[in-house]
Order: structure tokens, then C-alpha cells, then sequence
């Protein structure tokens, strides 16, 4: 078998892929069997008719001098000329180097005697038909006397005719040269357009790729393809894979704030539908979940809910134990959580809106006065304690007697005093700052220049957050920088050099 001649070619990665951006593919080197080259030179022999028959005397054989000869064995010689496949004469070398061995330039010849038998020259064989088990004759008839002489008769000495087997032609089918690219098979099959792709629009889908073939005889020898194949080439299908782009569901809701009072961040996602294949747009940065989550800082004002206190109700004794109907007692009040934002105007809403931790008493020890009692007032407001608490500064509170009795000396105190402890009764307040957002960019982008968000709020120092009033008319320095730039990177495609040029052929000519 022939085989192939090859050229290759290759390219190298100029930039590689980053961010999720196209990879680069599998193939820099590629090879492929030589499509365009020249079919080796054709040259052939060509003989002119043969001389006539000179004898070699006997003598000079013998090595004697002696007379010519009439007749017997002699020699006879002809010319051989090398031409190309346009006739032209070309040197003998050519001819020796690309086609088959020289042809005969001297063969011997017989000048029949007077007694020998004489024939016309054999004529040309018939032709050979396709199959193999044709046949071939050629024919000679007696000439001159010979016709009427007995022994020239004897076709078995003298045949008159000759057979031979045809040669049985057979041939070969080779692949030659490199399959088409894939033809897109239009009206066959529905022609799917692929989404953008490398900057211009692929056809895709089902189609077919032709290879050429070559048809050879026995000898090796190149002939029309038409021998070998009604259609000079063979075909096959073949799909050029349609690109398809990432999918990522629309944005979920916002979550809600994650503090119900003060700065929180709040999120939402989006989650991978169906990843990109065969070159398609590549999807975002996703997490271990396949998603992708915006984060935003948000703020609930701190005093929206606020409780609120019915009076109380009358000092309740346990009368059946005391006949005066003094002493002590119990008393109740009813407690509400009510909306104090602007457009609430004071709605009851459920009791686990306001603050858990300040939830007023619904019921209190208390005292109705006996006769001859000393009677004191409510207590007062707590002192305030300075802005830096200091357990050696005391706050206090004072009451007055309403009622003496007959002997003063048995009224309660009329003050208290406690010590200034932190996060008890004194407290101090910082501002505080959220989370940075994630990196918001504007509408439809997916990748680029954009913004990072934070706010801020007013923390006590206890840990809870409290209405930003605290903080502001404590004159604390705001931190600055509440917004930054940010950037997304953007997915980067693999780069790839253009593919060098072919390299030479194995081969000058031919096929190998």
C-alpha cells in the first residue's frame, strides 16, 4: 500500500483562560496527509521500428574470414528515446529514474533460407475483456512457397496461431488526502443556529464530510477512480456541536433583613440551571451550592415597636387573712406592642415585634397603708451616671413622706443610692459598621466596575443595637467610607496564536 505523505503545522497559547473564561483546547499540533501535491513526473520510452536483420557471418564467429552469408541467425538493432507526458524529448536519465527499465536497443533476427518455412509477422492480440478468466490470440499465416510445402503445414511445429491468458486486472481503493470539514446537510436537517460564539455565527448540527479516493491496478500504478468507485470519493456524517451558554435561574426574593433592629445584610441567589458546553458563555464565580448570592447591608429604625403600659390596677389584699384591709398586696396592668413608625400610628401588633428584653412587669408586690402608717411617695428617676461609667460614682433616687405617722422615726428611707456599673445601669454607645455588600454593578452586567455598599448604626455597649439618636448626640466620629469601587473580574478566554504555516510535504511528489 501507498502510504501518505504528511505536512503539520501547530500554534501555541498566547493567554490562558482565567475567571472561568474559555479553556483552551486539546489540539496545538495537528497533521494531515499533503492535499495539493504534484503527481510525480511522467515520462516513457519510446522505440522506433527495429533495423533490418544483419547477418553475422559464420566465418566471424568462428573467427575465419569467409564469404557473406544468404541467410541464417543475425542481429538487428533499433533507436530509444525518453519523452515526457507532453511528447517532448527529455534525457534518457529521467526516463531511467522514473519509469520502468530500457527497453531492448538489439534482439537476434533469422533471414529464412531457401528451405525454411516463411511467415507474415504475428499480428497485434486481441483485446482482454474486464474479467479474469479472459483470453488473448495473435495470428501469422505461411507466406511465398512455404504454403505448399508439407512441413510448413505442421501447426504444431510451425503454430499459426498463439493464446495467452489475459492479465487479471485488479485494483485497489486508497483514502487520499484529509476529510472535508463537516457540510451542514440544508433541507435534511433543521439548521440550528449557535448562540454567538468566537464573534461570529457557527452553523451547527448534522452534515456530512467527503474524503477523495485513489484508485491503483496491481502494479501500483495510479488509474481513474472510476475503476474503483461510481463517485470518486466516499462519504460519512458528521455533527459540528452546537455552543450552548450558561443558565442561572432569575434572582430569588430578597431575604429579609438580618436584624430586626439596626443594620443587617440581607441576600439573595441565583443557582446554576445548565453549565455551558461545547464553547458556550461561561457561567460566574458560583459557590459549593452552584450559586451565586448578592448581599446588600439594610437597616430597621430600632424604635418602631415600642411597649406600651396601662396603669395599674387598685392594690389587691388578701382579705380573708387580714380583717383591716392593709398590709400587702398584689396589683396587674395590661402591656401592649404597638407600631411607632410614621404610617403605624400606634397599631397594636403581636408582643414579639418589640423587644424581649425590656418587656414591662405585668404584675408588682404592693401596699395599702394601715391606720397610723407612715405613707412615702412613689420613688423618683434614677440620677443619670456620667457618660464614663465609674462604679465609685453613684446614682441615686429620693422619695417623700406623705403621711406622718404619731412617732416619725418609723418612716422608710427617703433615698437610695447605687454604684455606676457598666452595661447594669450605665451604658455606653459606638457607632457600628455592617458587612461590605457584595460588588453591585449596574443593570445587566455581569462582570466589570462596581460598588461596594455598608451602613452604619449605633451599638450600645451591651451589644444591642439602639436608635442611631444615641450615638448622635454623643458627637462620636463617624467612621468615613461608606461606599468603595470594586471589580468583578470578567471571565478570559484562552488565546491562541493563528496556526503556523504547513510544513513542507515528506514528499516532493507522488504518493509515497
Amino acid at each position: 500500500n501507498a502510504t501518505a505523505i504528511k505536512q503539520f503545522r501547530y500554534r501555541i497559547i498566547i493567554q490562558n483562560a482565567a475567571n472561568g473564561g474559555q479553556d483552551c483546547p486539546d489540539t496545538l499540533y495537528e497533521e494531515r496527509e499533503c492535499e495539493d501535491i504534484p503527481v510525480c513526473p511522467v515520462y516513457r520510452w519510446k522505440t522506433h521500428k527495429w533495423s533490418h536483420c544483419i547477418l553475422v557471418p559464420d566465418s566471424v564467429r568462428q573467427g575465419i574470414l569467409g564469404i557473406n552469408e544468404a541467410c541464417g541467425h543475425g542481429l538487428q538493432s533499433r533507436a530509444v528515446v525518453c519523452l515526457s507526458d507532453n511528447d517532448q524529448a527529455a534525457d534518457v536519465t529521467e526516463c531511467m529514474k522514473w519509469t520502468e527499465p530500457m527497453p531492448a536497443l538489439e534482439q537476434e533476427c533469422l533471414i529464412p533460407c531457401k528451405d525454411d518455412c516463411t511467415f507474415t509477422p504475428w499480428s497485434k492480440f486481441t483485446a482482454c475483456s474486464s474479467d479474469c478468466e479472459s483470453t488473448k490470440s495473435r495470428r501469422r499465416s505461411l507466406t511465398g512457397r512455404s504454403r505448399k510445402r508439407d512441413k510448413c503445414q505442421n501447426t504444431v511445429v510451425y503454430p499459426q496461431v498463439e493464446t495467452e491468458a489475459c492479465p487479471c486486472e485488479t485494483f485497489i481503493t486508497q483514502p487520499h488526502g484529509n476529510w472535508s470539514d463537516c457540510i451542514i446537510a440544508e433541507g435534511k436537517t433543521e439548521l440550528q443556529l449557535g448562540t454567538r460564539f468566537q464573534g461570529e455565527t457557527n452553523q451547527c448540527g448534522e452534515g456530512v464530510r467527503l474524503r477523495a479516493i485513489a484508485c491503483y491496478d496491481k502494479t501500483g500504478k495510479l488509474v481513474e477512480p472510476s475503476y474503483c468507485s461510481s463517485s470518486a470519493y466516499i462519504e460519512e456524517s458528521c455533527v459540528i456541536p452546537c455552543p450552548f451558554d450558561c443558565k442561572l435561574s432569575d434572582w430569588s426574593s430578597w431575604a429579609s433583613c438580618s436584624s430586626s433592629c439596626g443594620a443587617g445584610m440581607k441576600i439573595r441567589s441565583k443557582w446554576l440551571k445548565e453549565k455551558p458546553y461545547n464553547g458556550g458563555r461561561p457561567c460566574p464565580t458560583l459557590d459549593l451550592k452552584n450559586q451565586v448570592y448578592e448581599a446588600v447591608p439594610c437597616y430597621t429604625e430600632c424604635n418602631q415597636y415600642s411597649w406600651v403600659v396601662e396603669p395599674w390596677s387598685p392594690c389587691k389584699i388578701n382579705s380573708e387573712q387580714n380583717s383591716l384591709h392593709c398590709g400587702d398586696g398584689i396589683q396587674t396592668r395590661k402591656i401592649r406592642c404597638i407600631n411607632t413608625a410614621e404610617d403605624g400610628e400606634g397599631e397594636t401588633v403581636p408582643i414579639m415585634l418589640c423587644d424581649q428584653s425590656e418587656i414591662p412587669n405585668e404584675a408588682q408586690k404592693c401596699n395599702l397603708y394601715c391606720p397610723n402608717e407612715c405613707v412615702m411617695s412613689d420613688w423618683g428617676q434614677w440620677s443619670q451616671c456620667p457618660q464614663v461609667c465609674d462604679p465609685n460614682i453613684m446614682q441615686t433616687r429620693t422619695r417623700h413622706v406623705l403621711r406622718s405617722p404619731l412617732n416619725t422615726k418609723t418612716c422608710p428611707k427617703d433615698s437610695q443610692m447605687q454604684p455606676c456599673v457598666l452595661n447594669q445601669n450605665c451604658f455606653q454607645y459606638q457607632y457600628n459598621l455592617t458587612d461590605w455588600s457584595t460588588c453591585q454593578l449596574s443593570e445587566n452586567a455581569t462582570c466589570g466596575q462596581g460598588i461596594r455598599r455598608r451602613l452604619l448604626s449605633c451599638m450600645r455597649s451591651d451589644g444591642k443595637s439602639v436608635n442611631m439618636n444615641y450615638c448622635e448626640q454623643l458627637n462620636l466620629e463617624k467612621p468615613e467610607k461608606l461606599s468603595i469601587h470594586c471589580l468583578v473580574e470578567c471571565a478570559v478566554n484562552c488565546q491562541l496564536s493563528k496556526w503556523s504555516a504547513w510544513s513542507e510535504c515528506s514528499n516532493t511528489c507522488g504518493i509515497g
